[in-house]
């Protein structure tokens, strides 16, 4: 079988990935902007429902990262069969799941709003919104599997054309929604999530039909044809990957919980600014995603020295750009929240977040890059260990004693979370320099 896989440079990955990141942020940045014309209330209630829903993405997301540290290992070996139908079952696992999920999120939506402690007043509109987000998880479960897979075979561009699908199909139904410039059926916050969920499921049709006519060797039986053994490699790193992710998601969650008493401008602080700052990171996410990828491949190939420098070379980057757009934030954070709020405390609020991000961004350049290498092995216990001893002591534990104890707020959660980084980042980066995982893969292949 010749070689199904495109050509790689960190460019013709990174730049896909950066713009496909930045594009499925927006749907969200979107959302919050269009039901700010409606309410600041509005925007606190769906804020909290998209912390409960960040929990369900993160858990797909780790499971077709753990589906690709497999496909791209296999393919760097050259084991094009293999890895067709590994990508095959790692579909069909991830369906299952995201069916799954559907349904608990459909009918347990309100129970997991109320274990948030969200103000009686702003319930409604956060079941709703979760109800129907929610209801179509699986959706949302498959396409970030199918956009693994175009990606482990060099072909980034095509998540990054169905994600712009997804935003233009998304603007033009919430402009119909909130601003009505005829009669429309949908409206306000259920009209938004409506537009939201009928988007994503768009964009997964156009993935499933351009993924039915790659020529990446998929055959239809290997979707009902299960090795276990895969299913095996995919979860057992995907799981304790998706550790580190949930811990993350669900302190967020949990501190969310610690400001919901401060009243709406606190909540919706924090909202807008995790809108909006994601965009200071997002460059250095892509260029670690494409590193992860890039040294998959090299592992595969059993080139473990390159896989070393290379993801060394690239933290470089990483940190350049998180530093360089974290402080450009900030500075021109006054003209960008006035585009979301007019409300002074909130945006007074808010630049004091933006504030401490900088240093949190230099602290996460750690985490895009070494983090990243480690998963590319597969190396991933140690990590969840790290990740999740840190995020409860020092995001949550901290953030609690900051925000709650000192009376510090907000401001105290976002103190939590740089200290949370930097510990993770330092550690992780330990764990690479010292070359652990290089030892730990030598001999999963010997018994193999």
């Amino acid at each position: 079988m010749s070689t199904p896989v495109k050509k790689m440079t960190l460019l013709s990955l990174a730049i896909p990935i950066l713009i496909e990141q930045v594009l499925r942020n927006l749907m969200g940045t979107v959302n919050v902007f269009m039901l700010g014309n409606i309410s600041d209330d509005a925007v606190a209630a769906v804020g909290v429902a998209n912390q409960i829903m960040n929990v369900v993405v993160i858990a797909f997301t780790m499971i077709a990262a753990g589906a690709a540290v497999v496909i791209n290992q296999t393919l760097g070996a050259k084991k094009y069969e293999e890895s067709a139908k590994i990508s095959m079952n790692a579909l069909t696992a991830s369906g299952g799941l995201g069916l799954l999920v559907s349904l608990v999120l459909f009918f347990f939506s309100e129970a997991f709003v109320r274990m948030v402690g969200l103000e009686e007043a702003l319930l409604a509109d956060a079941v709703l919104y979760l109800k129907i987000t929610g209801g179509t998880a699986v959706a949302m479960a498959l396409s970030m599997m199918c956009s693994n897979i175009f990606r482990s075979y060099g072909n980034a561009r095509i998540p990054m054309a169905v994600v712009l699908l997804n935003n233009i199909l998304n603007i033009l139904g919430s402009c119909l929604v909130i601003f009505q410039p005829f009669p429309f059926p949908l409206r306000g916050v259920m009209g938004v999530a409506v537009v939201r969920a009928g988007s994503e499921v768009v964009g997964l049709l156009f993935q499933i039909v351009l993924l039915a006519v790659s020529h990446f060797g998929f055959k239809l039986r290997d979707l009902i044809s299960i090795r276990l053994s895969n299913l095996r490699r995919i979860f057992s790193i995907g799981l304790m990957s998706s550790v580190e992710g949930l811990s993350y998601t669900m302190g967020q969650v949990v501190t969310t919980s610690f400001l919901t008493g401060l009243g709406t401008v606190a909540l919706s602080a924090k909202v807008y600014v995790q809108n909006i700052d994601y965009y200071a990171y997002v460059m250095g996410l892509a260029i670690g995603q494409a590193t992860q990828i890039m040294a998959g491949h090299l592992m595969g190939a059993e080139d473990y020295d390159g896989a070393y420098h290379f993801v060394k070379r690239n933290w470089r980057y990483v940190v350049l750009c998180n530093a360089v757009f974290g402080s450009l934030m900030f500075i021109f954070a006054r003209p960008i929240l006035s585009l979301f709020t007019s409300d002074p405390q909130v945006i007074a609020l808010a630049r004091q977040l933006l504030f401490v991000n900088m240093f949190i961004h230099i602290g996460r350049s750690f985490n895009h890059s070494f983090n990243y290498g480690l998963r590319s092995v597969g190396y991933v216990f140690w990590p969840m260990i790290i990740a999740a001893c840190s995020i409860w002591l020092c995001n949550v534990g901290l953030g609690y004693v900051f925000s709650t104890v000192f009376s510090l707020g907000a401001v105290g959660l976002w103190l939590a979370q740089m200290t949370d980084e930097w510990v993770r980042g330092i550690a992780t980066t330990i764990l690479w320099l010292r070359r652990g995982w290089e030892k730990a893969l030598r001999a999963r292949k010997e018994k193999a």
